[in-house]
């Protein structure tokens, strides 16, 4: 369903056109990483790991490992020529580690064989000499004044040596209005570790191509940052080396991060031939990072009338055992912290800290799913404790157009916002709430949620595209890796509304680092904003140029082509007072769910959920559906069930039933989309990406639907039927 005020009638931006990649991938044609042929003489890798998250390593013997037949190398720190590290906003990752293992994903050797087999009996034949140490696995514990210090060569950039990053952000008095306030709300909010869950493990194919440049094939979502990194890690120029993308089965930030890439380049550098790694499924669960695991203590303050006066929030996050993007997923969760309401009175702490634990990463949501929870948590507590209707109390706080968040960030129009609450309160006014029987109760929930377009907080964000055009079509080059969200389609689109053909006649190539140009990363709702931005600058470009000479009967045999790059409006770092623009657009959502509680066993199930986002323009209703179902599902999953569990360090599930990933069986029945079209300004037709704002409210409507059905608030995710049974026997 969509509501919205824009009329225009454009040929193929907003029709439901079948995915460019959906035909072979269900034909089961689609080449995935694993699939990648060897060539001649390819060789094999596999890794050697510690059994421990912690630990001094005293010494490497590869002589069993060698005595196998068909082993070629065995390679350690001391082999790397360049850095040895990598990492995606500090380079605190080693590619081999020397010294000291300080987290599960840490490499300290690589095999390499003419066969698989031989070269996993290798890796088990590495007889590693090490000294363990306690894990340092508590965040709180890690700022204690004697608790280890993970990384003792790096410059503090806190009051302790663990602070990966630190923040605060103070508007007006927050202690003074919190005193004076009708209502306070007090609450302390958990979230874990939570599994990606890509179904394609991590895989890929190395070798030399005919231009001498290292190569990979693998599935990446930012492959010009895997280069920069790995030319710095293995000592070769950046230019010599290339990047093509394979299908990508799935990535939901966790390929943000480099895995085995730089490994793979390592073993070609070192042995001149084609290398091939896969991992299986524990390697991969083991080997990258996870969800964000918060802490939040939160006081929210409001006058009779249920309109907020202040708050008080103090974050704190388990960074793991590496830096990778832990301090702008902390920006990102103090910047929306508050979410999408107006508050004069903020004090707010923020720091993220290093453990021995699994490094934490990107995943969809990028921090704001977990603060979100807490906010929305807070104002239903406050709603009840009010006796005022939770739609109510929303509505009196929204931020109003041209308003500040509680950040202090201005922002434009925020009409849409209102609108998703309007048509989602209509919908669930037709929509009766299921009767209960036995032991099971039924309740309704609602929250509310914004999220970011694009990285903002200073980030020089842009993207370039190159179109080709002849008198067939055009072919688009740009480096938007599809991940699964439909990007390839979306800027075909774009490119053929802007072109005035039919979306058949454009091809878009995006996989190859040699002839796509950078996009950036398949991340933070960017790449409809920013690459169809640029893709709609060039194909404009070039349609001048067509009309200039004729039309597309008198191009000539070669054609032409034309290039734009797309910078995004420039952005600041989160300040203390916050700051005039760290964010350039924003998405709004509001979400329904309906749920049956077993007051006997804590069971919770999802009866139906509706989601209604301010989507700006949809370009592609059908993909805009299925973005919001699988937005809902995994906030669905992460509020009930999804857990990766982590002990001394080390994970411990080892496959996706383990970690609780919801399957078929278990996905909301009834699913309602509702695409509220309020062009967004400066979005190409005036689309922006909602990729991650399709889960971000689902997580504290199911839990407030579960209070509405139970009379118990659920305060740590996941909503587990052992917790929501211990609340209500606590009651």
């Amino acid at each position: 369903m969509t509501q919205g005020n824009d009329k225009t009638r454009l040929r193929s931006v907003g029709r439901s056109l079948p995915r460019v990649d959906g035909d072979a991938k269900v034909r089961g044609l689609s080449l995935y990483p694993q699939d990648r042929p060897c060539a001649a003489g390819c060789l094999h890798a596999a890794t050697v790991r510690l059994p421990v998250a912690r630990a001094r390593i005293d010494g490497i013997d590869v002589a069993g490992a060698l005595s196998i037949p068909g082993v070629v190398r065995v390679l350690r720190a001391a082999d790397v020529r360049g850095t040895n590290r990598f990492g995606l906003l500090e380079p605190d990752q080693p590619v081999l580690v020397e010294g000291s293992v300080r987290g599960a994903s840490d490499v300290v050797a690589l095999v390499v064989a003419e066969t698989e087999r031989a070269a996993r009996e290798a890796a088990r034949r590495v007889v590693l000499a090490y000294t363990p140490e306690a894990p340092l696995v508590d965040p709180e514990q890690a700022c204690e004044p004697d608790a280890p210090v993970i990384h003792p060569e790096r410059t503090p950039v806190g009051r302790h040596a663990n602070v990966v990053a630190e923040r605060a952000i103070r508007r007006g008095d927050a202690a003074r209005a919190l005193g004076r306030a009708a209502v306070v709300v007090e609450g302390v909010y958990r979230t874990g570790w939570v599994e990606h869950a890509f179904l394609a493990p991590e895989a890929g194919v190395a070798e030399r191509d005919e231009h001498g440049r290292l190569t990979l094939y693998v599935a990446t979502q930012w492959p010009e940052q895997d280069l920069r990194q790995a030319a710095r890690a293995i000592g070769e120029p950046v230019e010599r080396l290339r990047l093509v993308q394979q299908a990508i089965g799935g990535a939901f930030g966790g390929r943000e991060d480099v895995s085995l890439q730089i490994l793979l380049l390592l073993a070609v550098q070192a042995t001149g031939l084609p290398v091939r790694m896969v991992w299986d499924r524990r390697e991969s669960i083991r080997g990258h990072g996870k969800r964000h695991p918060f802490r939040i203590r939160h006081r929210l303050g409001a006058d009779a009338e249920g309109r907020f006066t202040a708050a008080s929030l103090d974050i704190l996050t388990d960074a793991g055992c590496y830096a990778s993007t832990s301090a702008a997923v902390l920006d990102n969760a103090m910047a929306q912290a508050c979410g999408p309401y107006a508050i004069a009175n903020v004090e707010m702490t923020g720091r993220s800290v290093y453990t021995n634990n699994p490094y934490t990463c990107a995943f969809r949501g990028f921090g704001v799913n977990q603060v979100t929870f807490a906010m929305e948590q807070q104002v239903n507590k406050l709603a009840a404790a009010l006796s005022i209707d939770p739609a109510d109390v929303r509505a009196r706080n929204f931020v109003p157009s041209g308003g500040k968040l509680a950040t202090g960030l201005a922002v434009g129009a925020t009409r849409g916002l209102a609108k998703t609450l309007t048509v989602a309160r209509e919908r669930a006014r037709r929509r009766a709430l299921p009767r209960a029987t036995g032991e099971w109760r039924t309740g309704r929930g609602l929250a509310c949620a914004l999220k970011n377009v694009g990285f903002g907080f200073g980030f020089d964000e842009h993207s370039t595209a190159e179109v080709i055009v002849t008198r067939a079509g055009a072919i688009v080059r740009i480096g938007a890796a599809e991940v699964g969200q439909g990007v390839e389609t979306i800027l075909g689109q774009i490119a053929a509304e802007t072109l005035g053909i039919a979306p058949r006649r454009v091809r878009v190539e995006w996989s190859d680092t040699a002839t796509a140009p950078e996009a950036g990363s398949a991340s933070a709702s960017h790449q409809t904003f920013v690459g169809g931005n640029a893709v709609r600058g060039a194909c404009a470009l070039a349609r001048r140029k067509l009309e200039a000479i004729g039309g597309f009967a008198a191009l000539p045999l070669d054609g032409f082509s034309t290039v734009h790059t797309y910078q995004a409006p420039r952005t600041r770092p989160l300040a203390q007072r916050g700051s005039a623009r760290h964010v350039f657009a924003y998405t709004w959502s509001t979400c329904i769910a309906d749920v049956a509680v077993d007051l006997a066993t804590g069971r919770v199930r999802v009866l139906r959920v509706i989601n209604a986002l301010d989507a700006g323009r949809v370009i592609n209703p059908k993909l805009f559906e299925a973005q919001v179902e699988g937005g809902v599902v995994m906030g669905q999953g992460y509020a009930l069930q999804e857990r990766c569990v982590v002990r001394e360090g080390l994970p411990i599930t080892t496959g996706f039933e383990a970690c609780g990933v919801p399957t078929s069986m278990d996905a909301v029945p009834r699913i309602e989309t509702i695409a509220v079209e309020l062009r967004e300004p400066g979005g190409p037709f005036g689309a922006r990406g909602i990729g991650e704002i399709t889960m971000i409210p689902v997580v504290p409507a199911i839990t407030a639907a579960i209070h509405a059905a139970s009379g118990v608030w659920v305060d740590a995710l996941p909503a587990s039927p052992e917790r929501v049974l211990a609340a209500l026997e606590s009651r």
